[in-house]
Parts: structure tokens; sequence; C-alpha cells
């Protein structure tokens, strides 16, 4: 027979939910109401005498929600499969140069809800992939590269880029990712989708491929009546790595930077290792971007003019 003052009381139904409530932004979705045995009369004499409030067929609000992450809570519990993204996410990650104290959810294009719930914005879409998202303590929350993406829409490139780069300087951002969500993401008309291009393209990347910058810039050369560079030339002291382009007999390299981001650290690093190996075994190298193939083709004509005549 257990002791009086060792007995452990049960949990009442009212008690798991407010327990649920507490955790979940103060609100109970009305499916877990029903799991837990609430009648529907019983659920209405606690709205009229213990303040519960319905927001909508899909829940109700037990206690008033302290601050956005309590509104992000309760989106997450009510609405299915949402996942805190935009300005909401970036706030998350630690993005600077935008407003904190947003409240946003991506949901499915999908889904259909039914709550009130006016302080909390609500994206739609069909392209929110398992990969973008991750978890943020007990939020799903879009990645890193994903948040970026998403809250291009509506904003100047020059907003945007100024993300990127403080992103990229600090070595939480990976530029080849974004840009290749970017690239997955992109249809005509998508908002977003011109300042992504645009942001990637003036970084040396690209939501092209390396290929087809490759193809570009030779045409390019020989349209100029530049001699004909070696493609894929081996490296003479490192022969199981290639320059993309090479003038031998003048010690002349050309790279053509697609997706490298020379802001996003191990990248540069790398380049600059590889271009002082270059230096010290006599050879030049030059890099290239889409936005100088594209934008400056007679700047990319002359240098390379002006390094072969120099070398000659």
């Amino acid at each position: 027979m257990s002791h009086p003052c060792c007995t452990v009381p049960l949990m009442t139904k009212d008690d798991i939910a407010r327990a649920f409530a507490a955790s979940h932004g103060g609100v109970v979705p009305a499916p877990l109401l029903k799991q837990l045995g609430f009648t529907s009369s019983q659920i209405r004499t606690r709205v009229r005498r213990h303040g519960w409030r319905s927001i909508g067929r899909g829940a109700y609000r037990l206690f008033p929600a302290r601050d956005h992450r309590d509104h992000l809570l309760t989106a997450v519990a009510v609405l299915e499969r949402a996942v805190v993204s935009h300005e909401s996410a970036a706030e998350i990650h630690g993005f600077t140069r935008l407003p904190k104290g947003t409240s946003v959810v991506t949901v499915h294009s999908r889904t259909t809800h039914e709550f009130r719930f006016e302080e909390v914005l609500a994206h739609r879409s069909h392209d929110l992939d398992e990969s973008h998202i991750g978890l943020v303590g007990s939020l799903p929350v879009t990645s890193m590269e994903r948040t970026v993406v998403d809250i291009a829409a509506g904003r100047h490139p020059k907003h945007v880029g100024a993300i990127v780069d403080d992103l990229v300087s600090r070595g939480v951002l990976d530029f080849a990712v974004m840009a290749d969500i970017a690239q997955s993401v992109a249809r005509k008309g998508k908002p977003g989708t011109v300042t992504m291009r645009t942001v990637i393209e003036e970084r040396g990347g690209a939501m092209r491929s390396q290929s087809e910058l490759e193809r570009r810039a030779r045409e390019l050369i020989e349209a100029a009546g530049l001699p004909t560079p070696v493609h894929e030339y081996p490296i003479p002291w490192a022969p199981e790595r290639r320059f993309d382009d090479a003038y031998p007999d003048q010690l002349l390299a050309i790279e053509w930077d697609s997706r490298r981001y020379h802001g996003q650290l191990a990248a540069f690093e790398a380049d600059r290792i590889r271009d002082r190996a270059a230096a010290v075994n006599g050879w030049r190298v030059i890099r290239f971007t889409w936005s100088d193939v594209e934008k400056r083709p007679l700047e990319v004509v002359e240098t390379i003019q002006h390094l072969l005549d120099r070398a000659a």
C-alpha cells in the first residue's frame, strides 16, 4: 500500500492540455483535444468559463502568446507541415540587415487550414524540399541557403548581396548549395528569381553550368581571333589537376569561374594557394567570371591579348 506522501497525482486531461499549450505557444490543436477525451460540450464550457479562445476549427488558445516565437510555435503546432521561413528563419539563423520580430512560416501549396491567426504570415510553396529544412530546437526551419533564396523576393540585389557577403565571410553559408537551390526553384515569374540570378552571377557564380561558361568563353576567344588555348591542360607541377584553358608556350593559364564564389573562404584560399604555386613555377593565372564574359567581353579579350603580347 502506497504511503500518502509518496502518491503522485495523475495528470488530468486539462493538465495535459495546459502542458502541451505551454510548450507550443499557448495553443492546442482541436484533434489533440479530441484524443484526450474532450467532448464538444466540454470544450465550449472551457471557452466560456476558462478563457479558451477558438482560432478557427483548427485549434484553441489556452494562454496568450508572449512573443513572436510563441506565434511560430503555434503555427507549427496547428498547421500541417508548417516550416519557419523567410524573415523568421533569417532571424533564427542570425542574418543582419533584416527586420526582426516577424512571424513567417511556409506550408505546402495544397495544405488546407481553417483558423484565425493574423499574427503569422503563411506562405504557400510546392518546392520546399525536405533537404531544405532542419530543426532548430523544437522548430522546423528552412536552411540558411534556402532562407536566402526565400527572402530575395521583393528585395534589391544589392540588399540580398550584402546579406550573402556577410554570411559567406562569417563561414556559415555554402554559396554553391545556395546557388543549386536557387537553380532548382527558379522559374519564370517566380519572385526573387531575377534577384538571385544577379547576386550569384555578380559573385562569380551562375545558375548555369561550368561547361556552358567554358563554351561561351571559348567562342568569344575564337570570334576575337585570339590563338586557341589548350583545353583542360594538365598542371605541370600537379598533373592530376588541370587548368580550364592554357597557353603553355606563354606560361599563361585561364580559369573560368562558374560557381566558385571568391568571398567563400575555402574556395578563396584554395584558389590563392593554386595561384601562388603557379607563380612559383613561372606561370600567370587569370580568372574570369560569367559576369566578365557576358557584360565585359571586350575587357576579357583585351586582357588575354595583352598578356600574350607581353609573353611573346
